[in-house]
């Protein structure tokens, strides 16, 4: 597969072996001509061909090039005419193609900045862009984070009872995250510090999370214990990269595979008091997610 980087350098071979060829063609038609026949001016085309390769080095070369030519053209071309005419028109010839090179040389410059600037100008409206695609996506997530709560206090205040309430916030929220799996834990009073399994679910794909389930609605949880008893001790939401590699996730080791990885809860709080827990799942291990704990 040819590369631009590949298309580039072979244009550039080409537009060599063309000013080659060019060269080789006005030295023959120099040397057999007389020498006060000013043909060296022709020189000049070499580097103009240079010129598309917008190589400055190739200019310089192109440059030299025809000068060293017009010197050899002026020692093999048959005699012919005054030698001071000979020697103004070579001389001359040297000059124009210098001064040909110059002007290839200034405009090569002006390129150069002009590419300089477009490369500026592009830089700033990619970074631009970048700022404004991020501006955009964070003002979106906030947006979400806005109207999950605002969804979440609508179906506090009109549904009736709280496992329908429950319900309706896990699927909410695991709709937010992206996540399959949301599960509820309470405490049976206010004298209990055991967190029992609520047997309320938002499960994605029932089937797939049955052995889950099955083990989760079987186990209470207290202080420290696991996901659940982790939030229930700390008051605060707490999320594990990967419960199958957690010491601290007594679910993951009563089955091979129990279909999650990832995993986050938060504390159901009245004023200071826990009163349940929420935790939710992934399938695969994820980073903590600042943003969604706070």
């Amino acid at each position: 597969m040819t590369t631009l980087s590949d298309y580039k350098k072979n244009k550039n071979i080409l537009y060599t072996l063309m000013g080659g060829l060019v060269a080789i063609a006005i030295l023959l038609l120099d040397i057999s001509m007389p020498r006060g026949v000013p043909y060296g001016i022709l020189y000049s085309s070499i580097f103009l061909i240079s010129l598309f390769t917008k190589n400055k080095k190739s200019i310089y070369i192109g440059a030299i090039t025809g000068t060293l030519l017009t010197i050899i053209g002026f020692f093999m071309s048959p005699p012919g005419g005054e030698l001071w005419q000979v020697l103004t028109n070579r001389s001359l010839t040297i000059l124009t193609i210098w001064t040909i090179a110059t002007l290839c040389l200034f405009q090569y410059s002006n390129f150069e900045k002009m590419r300089a600037g477009q490369d500026e100008l592009e830089l700033s409206i990619y970074q631009r862009t970048s700022e404004l695609n991020k501006s955009n996506a964070e003002l979106e997530k906030e947006s979400a984070s806005v109207q999950l709560h605002k969804d979440i206090a609508i179906a506090a205040n009109e549904t009736k009872g709280l496992k329908i309430t429950l319900e309706l916030c896990l699927k909410k929220i695991c709709t937010h995250a992206g996540w399959p799996v949301g599960h509820a834990y309470l405490l049976p009073d206010q004298t209990s510090s055991w967190l029992e399994p609520a047997k309320v679910w938002y499960l994605e794909n029932p089937s797939r999370f049955d052995t889950f389930r099955k083990i989760s609605e079987a186990i209470p949880f207290g202080p420290g214990m696991g996901l659940p008893g982790r939030v229930l001790l700390s008051r605060k939401p707490e999320w594990i990269k990967d419960v199958t590699k957690d010491a601290n996730f007594p679910r993951a080791q009563l089955a091979e595979n129990i279909g999650v990885k990832a995993g986050f809860g938060f504390p159901l709080l009245i004023g200071k008091q826990v009163v349940g827990v929420m935790e939710f799942f992934s399938t695969k291990a994820t980073e903590p997610d600042r943003d969604m704990m706070k």
